[in-house]
């Protein structure tokens, strides 16, 4: 905007100076984050229902990647886990048309049926007590075990009674049968855990170096595993890797262990041609290759709710910048749900000039919404994931409080611009001697206005003009300037129209003389080349569906500090991704997350002193880094995760092979 001593009645002066902005506002002081006891135990809960559900499913099945494939194998899965589903229960998720249940539809269903609890089972001790004397006989329990589920014998009725009989009555009182009835729920869900750690360790074993396992005294010639086959998913397509390593160390060297050894447990060996020569004397490192088919010719089945149209509905507009560092900001959002509910969660690049709306736009933007949740930095929830066409989607369950919304792109598809077009747009023209904006121009202030438009009223609020005026100026819009704007442009219940909007706009070119130096500089904080193509922005379009109640989502302003995303999709990579001790580097761990449409690195280095990692994508084909070279060294801090590369396919409509060479330098 115009400087003051240029205009009296300006709405804020143009800061020239962009590093006085950055240092103001390194030195504005940050909220701090609070409760962080509650979202620790958030988070242990969350962790601890996982956990549950792991074992329930892998006591059964072997494997969270292969499926159940029968209504016996789902109760006892259920069964597992300390829940005790009646016919109804199944009937519910078990019908004539199920082929098959997933893991993630068991956690569904986890989250639907509750443990068993004292409610249940006084309902169950009064089903079981005939007679209702507060007493359950040999007779009446027999009657029971020998009618229902898995028949028992008179003699094994016998010693359940005896194990649990305290007093030796010969029957089974209140506090009896709910000690036995918890007793046989603590034994299955004892039993399903070790189970699961049995598998883990093995698995951990598997993953192990080859010279560690033989030191173990475990074989190390012994064919890994081949995945379990999998039939195709009934919703949508899970996180797949296909991840298949090769090991490129000079040939001179003999190897520790017959070739058909040293694939990791999900991968197969692959020639994947001429090797690179590495610029460290290091040993040329493994290939990780992954192969995807295209994106745009992928069919996604959501998991959509399917009333979805009743449930409550809030939408939000937001938009991504980028610094003059080259940093990608954007706005960030609080949520509060009053009470816990089963949430529908989108987001998505807002275009607004499409001729077609069901014309899907070639290679998008990627645009991911990430759910913290509040008062605690470490408590991420989840983000979305789930792609279909140009929307990014997430379901899941809520529990009552506030949520962090923090709006991410990996760069891979937004990026700085190289040069300006050569013919520069008009911005003024004149007209009878009179300075008037251009139609170009009043056409791209339109769409400007809709982008800053955040709650979709029509209307520009103080608080969303004043995100505009810190944008372009840096200067908050404070109570004068305000006053500027209220008595000399429209507004409609104390808010700026599209016509005050665009007149502020005129009023500064006529101010300036039909000089547009300050024009452009407001063009340019928004994105904006000079051919009014917004190339170095990306507005997106945020819907939020609750099921139980209205959630309510806030505007915070504009977050500049990158750490807490870049810290969730670290936890997310590595708690999701397939883990690969790297080669050469003790105590540094390579992460690989592998969705249809993304895959993404993260390097954890446990040891106490930094390292550096060549991650080398140059061979990889249709594929784009968020990095400025595919041939990317990584520094690893001590005992920290950071990304490596977030990869999408350059092109979403041909198949992608990601190849990555990885040195420890």
């Amino acid at each position: 905007m115009s400087q003051k001593s240029r205009r009296s009645n300006s709405v804020s002066s143009q800061k020239s100076d962009v590093s006085e902005r950055s240092e103001r506002r390194a030195k504005s002081p940050r909220s701090p984050r609070s409760d962080r006891k509650d979202g620790s135990s958030e988070r242990e809960s969350s962790e601890v229902f996982h956990t549950e559900c792991r074992a329930g499913f892998v006591a059964i099945v072997g494997n969270t990647k292969d499926n159940i494939k029968s209504r016996d194998q789902l109760q006892q899965a259920l069964q597992n886990t300390g829940r005790n589903p009646s016919k109804q229960t199944l009937d519910k998720y078990w019908t004539k048309n199920t082929v098959y249940i997933n893991f993630d539809e068991f956690c569904d269903i986890m989250r639907k049926e509750k443990a068993t609890t004292k409610g249940d089972l006084v309902k169950a001790f009064r089903t079981i007590d005939i007679n209702g004397d507060g007493y359950i006989t040999h007779d009446e329990l027999y009657r029971v075990l020998t009618q229902r589920g898995e028949k028992m014998s008179r003699d094994e009725v016998r010693r359940l009674i005896d194990e649990a009989d305290c007093n030796k009555d010969g029957k089974l009182d209140y506090g009896e049968f709910c000690s036995m009835m918890l007793s046989t729920v603590d034994k299955c869900k004892k039993q399903s855990m070790e189970k699961l750690e049995k598998l883990e360790a093995k698995r951990h074993l598997e993953r192990r170096p080859s010279s560690a396992r033989s030191r173990d005294g475990s074989p190390g010639d012994r064919q890994s595993p081949k995945p379990a086959s999998r039939p195709p998913s009934r919703t949508w397509d899970p996180p797949s890797f296909g991840v298949r390593i090769r090991d490129e160390s000079p040939r001179d060297k003999p190897p520790s262990r017959p070739s058909s050894a040293r694939s990791t447990p999900r991968a197969s060996p692959k020639t994947v041609g001429k090797d690179h020569e590495s610029p460290h004397p290091s040993p040329r490192g493994p290939v990780t290759e992954i192969s995807k088919s295209p994106v745009a010719k992928r069919k996604v089945k959501l998991p959509l709710p399917k009333n979805l149209e009743s449930w409550n509905h809030v939408q939000r507009k937001g938009c991504f910048h980028f610094e003059e560092d080259g940093a990608i900001i954007s706005h960030e959002y609080k949520m509060d749900l009053p009470h816990a509910t089963n949430v529908w969660i989108t987001v998505q690049p807002l275009y607004l000039h499409r001729e077609d709306k069901d014309e899907p736009v070639e290679n998008p933007v990627d645009t991911t919404l990430v759910v913290l949740r509040d008062g605690d930095r470490d408590s991420f929830i989840q983000f979305t994931d789930i792609r279909e066409g140009e929307k990014y989607c997430l379901r899941c369950d809520l529990r009552s409080g506030s949520y962090r919304l923090l709006p991410f792109t990996t760069g891979c598809r937004l990026r700085k611009r190289r040069s300006q077009p050569k013919q520069e747009a008009p911005l003024v023209v004149t007209k009878s001697g009179e300075i008037e904006l251009s139609r170009p121009f009043r056409d791209t202030l339109i769409d400007i206005f809709e982008i800053l438009d955040l709650d979709g009223n029509g209307l520009l609020s103080r608080e969303e003009f004043n995100l505009f005026q810190l944008r372009t100026s840096g200067e908050e819009v404070d109570d004068e300037a305000w006053e500027v704007v209220e008595e000399n442009f429209e507004l409609k219940k104390g808010e700026l129209t599209r016509k005050g909007f665009t007149d502020l706009n005129l009023m500064e070119a006529q101010d300036n003389e039909g000089d547009t130096e300050e024009l452009w500089v407001t063009l340019s904080s928004m994105g904006y080349n000079k051919a009014l193509r917004q190339d170095e922005a990306c507005p997106f379009l945020i819907d939020i569906y609750a099921e139980e109640c209205k959630p309510k989502l806030v505007l915070e302003g504009l977050l500049e500090d990158s750490e807490d995303v870049e810290d969730a999709m670290c936890k997310f990579i590595s708690s999701k991704g397939e883990a690969r001790e790297l080669k050469g580097g003790k105590d540094m761990i390579l992460y690989t997350y592998s969705s249809d449409s993304r895959i993404s690195t993260a390097i954890e280095n446990k040891a106490g002193r930094k390292a550096a990692v060549q991650l080398d994508l140059s061979r990889s084909k249709n594929c784009s880094s968020h990095r400025d070279d595919l041939d990317y060294t990584a520094e690893a801090p001590p005992r920290k995760t950071t990304i490596g590369h977030h990869v999408l396919p350059s092109n979403d409509r041909q198949e992608w092979i990601y190849r990555c060479k990885e040195v420890v330098l």
